[in-house]
């Protein structure tokens, strides 16, 4: 290597080195969910995967469109299809603040595919403390970003 690429490398290091710094300095945002979920790393992770951002694409067709689609899917070994269609109903049913389906969606999209990347997230959402929890949070989500939408 010669020499005048030695220099060229330690001007590329300061560089980045100036951008890091700059990206440091920069306040971080809060988003609706961080302020709701204040603190809680569990409910925030689990409500950031399963909260519907545009509700209205997704809940017309209902829990029961997909909960078919789920078995239809199940009944033809393809269990990753079966999984993505159970917790969408199960996202349907946490917007509609169903607690029973949301558990009962969940823990089977958490069943059907043991390789889910998000195994962890539904069976947190299967247990009704944290399913009580998910519920009020998400009403409160929901509801601020209806008014935001709406303003």
């Amino acid at each position: 290597m010669t020499p005048f690429g030695l220099f060229r490398k330690k001007e590329k290091d300061t560089a980045e080195k100036k951008k890091e710094t700059a990206k440091a300095k920069q306040p971080t945002q809060k988003t609706l969910l961080d302020e709701l979920s204040g603190g809680d790393r569990e409910l925030h992770e689990a409500l950031s995967r399963t909260l519907l951002l545009n509700p209205e694409t997704v809940v017309k067709d209902g829990a029961d469109f997909y909960v078919n689609k789920a078995q239809e899917h199940e009944e033809a070994q393809n269990f990753r299809n079966a999984r993505i269609a159970y917790q969408v109903a199960g996202e349907i049913a946490l917007h509609e603040g169903k607690m029973v389906q949301m558990q009962k969606f969940f823990k089977k999209a958490a069943e059907v595919d043991p390789e889910c990347p998000y195994r962890e997230v539904f069976e947190y959402l299967s247990k009704k403390e944290n399913a009580e929890r998910a519920l009020a949070l998400a009403k409160e989500f929901y509801t601020k970003m209806r008014k935001r939408t709406e303003a």
